[in-house]
């Protein structure tokens, strides 16, 4: 073989947009490759309880470099002279979710740290003492607790105050915020006066009285109430936890159970005549139920798209009252007078049914329709710790020891302990990672895991191989040795795409979960000269499962209704993947830039800076190129740039195959922010106006066919096979609306016809 060549591709469009940080986030400065915490490092040997405990106590006491930096003092005491501090937001000192929710997460972190993590003997960062994380705790629960409608001690900083205390004066999410009020109490409890602690019962009755009086919400089409009654569960909880022994207690316990039940709720639940709680009443689950939170496949919608994030967190939130109701009442009382098998309701019917066919062995859960959040975050940790701890659910435990793992990862790409680069909310979600790291070392304190033995990930992989729907999403997924794959085709915010990612713990980050113009991974799209970049089903997806594979076929229409692209996708029982299409044009059009057989590609702090191209212009020699972010490099005032090559395939980083049977040339770069994780796009068929023969744009009119393409990916494969499978896959015909290719995979070949022209797209496949 002829030896490699280096060519060196700065993507410099990405290095100074990708460092403005909020609170003066930097990047350790690393080189290259060397710099992943993650790739070539992480594996699914299993870490035990004490080690892990111990790595998350002091995870958190290294994030006390980021909250010091985040605390400020209040220039004002309160109105009976106790001095104020409070963590900065979005927001800062507001009475709102982007002021309230960081200072009580924070407030919450910090007296957590005191209790637990000094008398451990936890390391502190350099020049950083416990007086001052315990003085940042006491000041920022002050207040939390003066702030609030029902002390009015002092004013937030839009000259009001912020909580729930009737129905006709409330505000959303407050009952969240008041729970990690509560346990930042409840950590400081001997520190308290009578007065402070009146202070905070008080606001915890206000938001409990507000829970009797107002209507429990459902409804799960877009936008489920699910993951809200989870969190009035939580303020329930923590009220009778601190104060079991209230006279409305009985009350609260009762709406406790409501919201529990009403969480996870589904259509079963409205004939389900099993009693919760023997020994304290006869009430059953269709008491309690109110209308369904969950789709009839125990899936669910939030913000109008179904994704894995907010699928699980009512785990968490469930367990976080749980784990209250017996933490608070057995060191405060020693006895447990209230609890409830309510809050573990349909926990693990979601696991079993949703969660379990879209984990991935790094512990995270794929996301079909990419995320509207920081991505790759890890924070769905204390949901698989809930049903690690209250379940005892040897499949979480072990999905909880790698997103562990990963979280510990992140967070060594900072210099100031915060969890992650370019957060999507700032201090709100770094609060979010720390109050989810710190509840899973809690449970596990509580509910030691030590006699589990977790499940191995190649049995998991095995059992939870074959092809699957979630219909009620229109989800397809599969898994194999080789890869897991998954394709969406939602109706709610429109997202047609998918992707997939290599089965090792380690490098199946290399591929980001994406959405962008309605499509995303594997598709891509055209832009069209004075049309918008769009896509809306033509008809809908058809499906078919054949053991651990499945054939989906389906058209948009795209560009404002100038495209037709009729498609195939087939996720095979090996390691490729096949997409072909037909695209023809509806209307007189001129197309700009096709960019085509798209994959996300992670070009991150996180799991690589730098990936390594290879490809062949002649079909016989690989070269390489080195798409690496250099630091210091200055940002061109454009913010983008993008390499094309000529070659019928591709390899990344010897890890993730492509070949293209399309006439156009590739192209990689195009770096930018994708919710927290900078990514780079690879084009498998990419053309524009710099690599058309002529200067013009190409048009086409009605019922011309525009482009009949085939993409095949493949995982884990290395530059060599990847060329080797390249030179034997080949057209056999593109005529007549129909399409048929001969396609290598390893040892296995495909022939694979599709008739695009009925109503059907028709699909033969021979191997």
């Amino acid at each position: 073989m002829k030896k490699l060549t280096a060519i060196t591709l700065f993507l410099s469009l990405c290095f100074m947009s990708g460092y403005s940080q909020v609170n003066s986030q930097t990047a350790i400065s690393s080189d290259k490759k060397a710099c992943s915490p993650t790739e070539g490092v992480i594996n699914d040997t299993f870490v035990d309880e004490p080690t892990m405990k111990a790595d998350l106590l002091q995870m958190l006491a290294d994030f006390s470099r980021y909250m010091v930096d985040d605390f400020q003092e209040c220039q004002y005491p309160n109105s009976i002279e106790e001095s104020c501090g409070c963590f900065k937001g979005e927001h800062t000192m507001a009475n709102d979710e982007r002021g309230v929710r960081p200072n009580a997460d924070l407030s919450m972190i910090c007296a957590f740290l005191v209790k637990y993590g000094k008398p451990a003997g936890v390391a502190l960062p350099e020049g950083i003492s416990w007086e001052k994380i315990e003085d940042m705790a006491m000041k920022s629960l002050v207040f939390s607790y003066s702030t609030h409608k029902a002390n009015q001690l002092k004013v937030c900083s839009g000259n009001n105050y912020w909580g729930s205390t009737a129905v006709n004066d409330a505000t959303w999410e407050s009952s969240l915020w008041a729970m990690s009020v509560a346990y930042s109490a409840f950590f400081q409890w001997d520190k308290l006066s009578e007065q402070q602690r009146g202070y905070i019962y008080n606001l915890l009755k206000a938001e409990c009285n507000y829970e009797l009086n107002r209507t429990i919400p459902t409804g799960y089409k877009g936008d489920t109430k699910a993951e809200e009654n989870g969190w009035e569960a939580d303020v329930l909880a923590v009220t009778l936890g601190l104060f079991p022994d209230d006279e409305l207690a009985p009350k609260w316990f009762d709406r406790l159970r409501a919201f529990a039940i009403n969480s996870y709720s589904h259509p079963s639940d409205a004939t389900n005549n099993s009693i919760i709680d023997e020994w304290y009443d006869k009430k059953t689950v269709a008491d309690y139920y109110l209308g369904q939170n969950l789709y009839d496949d125990y899936s669910l919608q939030n913000h109008n798209l179904f994704h894995t994030s907010y699928q699980n967190v009512v785990m968490q939130e469930l367990g976080e009252a749980a784990l209250a109701l017996k933490m608070f009442q057995k060191e405060l009382y020693g006895k447990k007078t209230w609890k409830t098998n309510a809050l573990m309701h349909h926990n693990q019917e979601v696991q079993d049914s949703i969660l379990n066919w879209l984990a991935l062995p790094d512990g995270e859960l794929a996301m079909p329709n990419g995320n509207d959040w920081s991505l790759f975050l890890y924070d769905q940790i204390t949901s698989y710790t809930t049903q690690a701890c209250f379940q005892r659910d040897a499949n979480a435990l072990m999905m909880e020891n790698m997103a562990y793992k990963y979280i510990k990862a992140r967070q060594k790409t900072t210099n100031d302990g915060s969890w992650l680069l370019r957060a999507d909310v700032g201090a709100r979600r770094m609060g979010v990672e720390a109050h989810r790291v710190m509840m899973t070392y809690l449970m596990h304190d509580q509910l030691s895991t030590a006699d589990l033995i977790p499940t191995k990930w190649d049995d998991f992989n095995e059992q939870h191989s074959e092809a699957k729907m979630i219909p009620c999403q229109n989800i397809v997924r599969a898994s194999n040795e080789h890869r897991f794959t998954c394709f969406s085709w939602s109706e709610g915010l429109k997202s047609y795409t998918g992707y997939f990612a290599p089965n090792n713990p380690d490098r199946n980050k290399i591929i980001v979960p994406y959405r962008a113009n309605n499509t995303g991974n594997f598709i891509g799209w055209y832009d069209v000269v004075g049309k918008r970049t769009n896509a809306r089903p033509g008809r809908k997806a058809e499906y078919k499962l054949d053991g651990n594979s499945f054939t989906m076929t389906g058209e948009l229409i795209t560009n404002d209704g100038t495209l037709s692209n009729r498609f195939m996708l087939y996720s095979t029982p090996s390691n490729a993947i096949i997409y072909m299409d037909w695209v023809t044009a509806l209307d007189s059009c001129m197309i700009e830039n096709e960019k085509g057989g798209l994959l996300a590609i992670s070009t991150d702090e996180f799991t690589s800076l730098a990936r390594t191209l290879y490809y062949s212009n002649d079909g016989k020699n690989i070269e390489s190129f080195e798409a690496n972010i250099p630091h210091g490099t200055p940002s061109p005032s454009t913010g983008e740039g993008l390499k094309t090559f000529n070659s019928k395939w591709t390899n990344i980083d010897n890890n993730i195959g492509v070949v293209s049977l399309s006439d156009k040339p590739m192209a990689f770069g195009e770096r930018a922010n994708n919710n927290s994780i900078m990514t780079s796009k690879l084009y498998a068929s990419y053309s524009s106006k710099d690599t058309y023969p002529t200067p013009a744009y190409p048009t086409y009119e009605p019922g011309e066919l525009v482009d009949a393409r085939v993409f095949v990916f493949y995982s884990n494969i290395d530059a060599e096979q990847t060329m080797q499978n390249a030179r034997q896959c080949k057209w056999i015909k593109a005529k007549g609306n129909k399409s048929a290719v001969k396609i290598k995979d390893g040892k296995e070949t495909y022939t694979i016809t599709c008739d695009f022209s009925g109503e059907e797209t028709k699909v033969d496949i021979k191997k």
